[in-house]
């Protein structure tokens, strides 16, 4: 089987531009996302999109506008509630997940015609995008540069000096909830391609790779988006060579990329260690 033939179906065409401009996008913000240790928003988010998604098939809308809508005002409430009436936002997470994810599966029950098209956001299906589903995937890679060359700052004290920076008027909390509205508004334009279950592996995992090769955050974005196109293309093609689901494949992927970093980290942390032994002799 010819792997270039691929190019010559417009329809896989727009599958692997898909996969790459996904994959580059939620690279984008996997350091932040890593270093922060807020991994726990992207399954919150992709289950609250799950609802999103049942809700739109049931009403008939444009699933991607709708989805985006649902996902970004429970965003904006999970902030409210956990600000206003002073629960953990954990915890409040966690209530809005559940709930969502049970509001989904009565919908599912509800408008059972879709079961098909459910399952296939569910578990990702590359060979769903469409043209306009790259307009937005495009928008949303532009939208992510721009937000980290103009917050750059904001999102590096966020990260790591957040009550500092919050005390010296540094707008963090204001960066924090743009951040994660934008991490919301990630997973539901690349959900289609990898699936519910498994978007927020494809959301960490290109971070901690690069986090396992350096500590500098630019040079770790740099490496997050190569490591996430790296998953995503060798896995668009794999699945294709063999037949394999391709939202799961390019977490495979993905995965064994942060083992052979993992593996790096610690071969390299063992030599230095050895080398500061033999100066101390």
């Amino acid at each position: 089987m010819d792997i270039l033939e691929i190019f010559h179906y417009r329809f896989l065409i727009h599958a692997f531009a898909g996969a790459v401009l996904s994959a580059a996008a939620s690279s984008q913000l996997s350091v932040f996302l890593t270093l922060k240790k807020i991994s726990f928003l992207g399954e919150a988010f992709s289950h609250i999109a799950f609802a999103g998604i049942a809700l739109s098939l049931l009403i008939g809308s444009e699933i991607t506008i709708t989805t985006v809508g649902f996902v970004v005002v429970i965003a904006i409430l999970i902030g409210i509630v956990s600000k206003y009436y002073h629960y953990q936002e954990a915890n409040i997470i966690t209530i809005f997940l559940s709930v969502s994810m049970a509001v989904g599966i009565i919908l599912i029950n509800v408008n059972q015609r879709y079961t098909l098209d459910l399952s296939s956001y569910l578990f990702g299906n590359v060979l769903m995008v469409t043209p306009k589903d790259l307009w937005y995937l495009t928008v949303l890679l532009l939208l992510n540069g721009a937000f980290i060359l103009l917050f750059f700052k904001e999102l590096y004290y966020m990260t790591y000096n957040y009550e500092v920076a919050r005390i010296y008027g540094i707008p963090v909390k204001l960066t924090y909830y743009l951040f994660i509205i934008l991490l919301a508004v990630n997973i539901v334009v690349s959900v289609k391609i990898v699936g519910v279950i498994l978007i927020t592996a494809q959301l960490i995992l290109p971070g901690i790779s690069a986090l396992n090769l350096t500590k500098k955050i630019r040079s770790a974005i740099i490496l997050s988006v190569f490591f996430g196109e790296i998953g995503a293309v060798g896995g668009f093609f794999l699945s294709y060579r063999f037949n394999l689901p391709s939202g799961a494949t390019i977490v495979i992927l993905s995965f064994l990329i942060f083992i052979i970093t993992l593996i790096y980290k610690e071969l390299a942390a063992k030599r230095e260690g050895y080398f500061s032994t033999l100066k101390e002799q």
